[in-house]
C-alpha cells in the first residue's frame, strides 16, 4: 500500500528512533486473526477565557465574555471499523468473492463514525447560552429613521441566527470515512470516502491543499488532522520501483467531488471561535455561500522518488482553497439604502485554484535531523482588499469627480468597504452595484528542521524534539491593500454625508460603520517553534509550541500531556498578542486555558 513518501517516512523514522514518544493505545481485535479491529477516541475539553473578549481593543469580537468564562465543552466521538477481508476472497463468502477473478493481494475496507457537541449554547455562560437576549441589548451604531435605519438588530434576524448556531454548533454526527482497499502487485487503488494529505508541512499547508478544513469547534487550536473534511475520493497509485538512478519511486493520482468547501457551514456566528468580528450583528449585510457543484472536481497527480537518501515529491492538481474571496452586491431600487431585508449581498466564492509545486525531504544522520522544503505556485487565488478612497465620494453621481475617484482605485474588485464603492451613496442609482472577486498569483515556500538532541541537566533519559518551520508567501500583483476577509472595528463615515455622517451619539458625530478588516503584507512570513521531551518512560510530555507572524502577531502554547494507557489528560495555555494581522491575530482576544480527558485504543 502507497500512503505517502517511503522515504521521507525513513527520514521521520530517524528522528523517531531516539525519541521514546506515548506508547499508542492499540485497536482491539475482533478474531483471533486480527483480520477484524476495532478503534476509539473518545474525549471531552474545556476551554476557560484567561483574557476579556470583545474588549476595546476588539469592539465588534462577539458575543462579549469576561475572563474566567468557559468558551468550549467540547464532547468527541469517534469509532473506526477495519476489515480485512484478503483471505476470504479465495476461501471465504460474500462480497470478497466477488473479487475473487481479481485475485488481489490486499483486500481491505475501513468504516468510521464521529459524533461532535458543544454544551456551551445549552450551559455555559449566558452571553452563548442566552445568545437571543445577548442580540436584543446590542446598541447599532445607527440613528433612527423609521423605514430605514434602527440601532436595534431586527427580531427576524436574531431568530435566524440563533437557530443557525444551534442546528450547526450544538451536535454533529457524521458517517466520517468509508472506503474500500485494493492492491494488486505495484497497483493500489481506494475508493469512497477519504482523507488524503500531501507535502511535507504542519499546522499551516502548501501543497497539502485537498481536503477543506472544519474550525467550527475551536478554529485552528484544533488539531489540523482533526478539522480535514473527508471527501468522496478516488485515488491510485502505481509503484514505479527503480527507474535508472532513482528509487522508490510511484505515482499517485486522485479524483474527487467538489462540492464540499471550509466556509458552508463554517463557523456560524455567535461561536466562540468566529474569527475576528465576524459574529457581530450587521442587519445591512447578508451572506451568500456559492458552492461548487458536485461534478466541478478537485484532482490531480504527484510522482514520488527518492534519489540518495533524498525524497522528492513533484505534484499538480485542483483544489477549492480554504479562505474565500468575497464579491459585493449593492442593492439597488428606491430608496437603495441597505438595511435588513434590502442588504448588501457578501457572495463568498471559492474557485478553483491549480496547484503547481514540488518539495525535498533528507536525513542529516549526524545531528539526528531532518530537513524538510517544499514550494508552490497557486493560480489565481481569491483574495480580498480593505479599498481606497474617501467615503464621502461615495456620494458621487456618474461623471462625477469623486465617482472618477474610486473608479480609479477600482475598489469593486475584491474590496470589502462597500463606502469606496463608487455610487454607493448615490440616492439616484436605481441599478445594484456588482462587485468582481479578486485573485492574484501566489508564490509560497516553507522550509523545515526536526532536531533531536540530549540535554541530560534537563532530561537524562530522553532526548528533546525540536520542530521549526519557516513560511513565506509572495502576492503578484498586488493592490497593495490586501486583508482577510474578517472586521475587528469600524471607523466613522465623512461628516459630509448626510444624517450617517452627524448622526450618531446625540447627533453630534459620524456613525461608525466603514469597516476597517484584518492587513496581509504583500509578503507575509510566519515562523513555527515546538520543542517537547518525555519522562517517566513516556508517561509525562511537556511541551512548548510557539507561532510568529512577522506582521506582528504571536501565539505562545505551553502544555503538558499525561499518559495512563487507556487515558490522556492534556493541559496547555494559549496566549495570543499583537496587532489585527494575520491569521494568527483573528483570535487575539481569546487567550484561554484548555484541560483534556481522552480516552482512546
Amino acid at each position: 500500500m502507497l500512503t505517502g513518501s517511503s522515504s521521507g517516512s525513513v527520514a521521520r523514522a530517524l528522528v523517531a528512533l531516539v525519541t521514546v514518544v506515548p506508547l499508542a493505545a492499540q485497536a482491539l481485535s475482533l478474531d483471533d486473526r486480527g483480520e477484524i479491529r476495532l478503534g476509539l477516541r473518545a474525549y471531552t475539553a474545556a476551554r476557560i477565557g484567561t483574557e476579556q473578549e470583545g474588549g476595546s481593543d476588539n469592539p465588534l469580537s462577539f458575543p462579549a465574555s469576561a475572563p474566567g468564562h468557559v468558551h468550549q465543552h467540547r464532547y468527541f466521538l469517534e469509532v473506526k471499523f477495519d476489515h480485512d477481508m484478503t483471505r476470504l476472497v479465495t476461501g471465504g463468502r460474500g462480497l470478497a468473492r466477488l473479487f475473487a477473478w481479481l485475485q488481489p493481494s490486499s483486500l481491505k475496507y475501513s468504516l468510521q463514525y464521529r459524533g461532535e457537541g458543544e454544551g456551551i449554547y445549552d450551559y455555559g455562560p449566558s452571553e452563548f447560552r442566552n445568545q437571543g437576549d445577548t442580540l436584543r441589548a446590542v446598541q447599532l451604531d445607527l440613528p433612527t429613521v423609521p423605514g430605514l435605519l434602527s440601532p436595534k438588530v431586527p427580531e427576524p434576524l436574531i431568530d435566524r441566527r440563533i437557530e443557525r448556531l444551534r442546528r450547526l454548533g450544538r451536535q454533529r454526527h457524521q458517517f466520517f470515512l468509508g472506503y474500500l482497499d485494493v492492491e494488486k502487485g505495484p497497483v493500489f487503488l481506494r475508493v469512497g470516502r477519504q482523507i488524503l494529505a500531501w507535502g511535507e508541512t504542519d499546522v499551516f499547508r502548501l501543497l497539502d491543499n485537498i481536503n477543506p478544513l472544519d474550525s467550527s469547534f475551536g478554529g485552528f487550536l484544533i488539531a489540523l488532522d482533526e478539522r480535514r473534511v473527508p471527501l468522496d475520493m478516488l485515488r491510485a497509485s502505481y509503484r514505479l520501483g527503480q527507474l535508472g538512478p532513482l528509487s522508490d519511486a510511484f505515482l499517485e493520482g486522485f479524483g474527487a467531488l467538489g462540492n464540499k468547501t471550509s466556509s458552508f457551514p463554517g463557523v456560524p456566528q455567535g461561536s466562540p471561535w468566529e474569527p475576528g468580528g465576524l459574529g457581530f450583528p450587521n442587519p445591512a449585510l447578508r451572506f451568500g455561500f456559492d458552492i461548487p457543484a458536485r461534478h466541478d472536481f478537485r484532482g490531480g497527480a504527484r510522482l514520488v522518488f527518492n534519489h540518495h537518501d533524498v525524497t522528492y515529491t513533484l505534484a499538480h492538481y485542483y483544489t477549492y482553497l480554504d479562505t474565500p474571496g468575497v464579491r459585493f452586491r449593492l442593492p439597488g431600487g428606491t430608496p437603495n439604502t441597505p438595511r435588513f431585508g434590502h442588504e448588501i449581498l457578501a457572495d463568498v466564492k471559492n474557485p478553483r485554484v491549480p496547484i503547481t509545486g514540488a518539495s525535498l525531504t533528507f536525513p542529516l544522520p549526524a545531528y539526528y535531523a531532518v530537513v524538510r522544503s517544499e514550494s508552490a505556485y497557486f493560480q489565481g487565488e481569491p483574495l480580498n482588499r480593505q479599498g481606497q478612497g474617501n467615503s464621502a465620494d461615495s456620494l458621487g453621481t456618474p461623471g462625477s469627480p469623486g465617482f472618477k475617484r474610486l473608479q480609479r482605485a477600482n475598489n469593486i474588485e475584491g474590496g470589502l468597504d462597500p463606502f469606496v464603492y463608487p455610487g454607493f451613496l448615490d440616492l439616484s442609482r436605481t441599478q445594484p452595484v456588482e462587485g468582481r472577486v479578486l485573485q492574484r498569483d501566489t508564490f509560497n515556500f516553507a522550509l523545515g528542521l526536526d532536531v533531536n538532541r540530549f540535554i541530560r541537566w534537563l532530561n537524562p533519559a530522553q532526548t528533546f524534539l525540536f520542530t521549526t518551520q519557516f513560511f513565506y508567501k509572495h502576492v503578484f500583483d498586488s493592490p497593495g491593500d490586501l486583508v482577510l476577509p474578517v472586521p475587528f472595528r469600524n471607523i466613522p463615515v465623512d461628516r459630509s454625508i448626510p444624517i450617517i455622517g452627524t448622526g450618531c451619539g446625540v447627533g453630534t458625530r459620524a456613525c461608525q460603520l466603514r469597516p476597517r478588516l484584518f492587513h496581509l503584507a504583500d509578503d507575509q512570513l510566519l515562523h513555527t517553534f515546538n520543542v517537547s521531551t518525555s519522562y517517566y518512560g513516556g508517561r509525562v510530555v511537556p511541551s512548548y509550541s510557539m507561532f510568529y507572524d512577522w506582521q506582528g502577531s504571536i501565539l505562545l502554547q505551553p502544555g503538558v500531556m499525561l499518559v495512563r494507557d487507556p487515558f490522556r489528560y492534556v493541559f496547555d495555555y494559549t496566549r495570543i498578542e499583537g496587532p489585527p494581522t494575520g491569521q494568527i491575530g483573528t483570535l487575539r482576544d481569546r487567550d484561554n486555558v484548555r484541560v483534556q480527558v481522552e480516552y482512546v485504543f
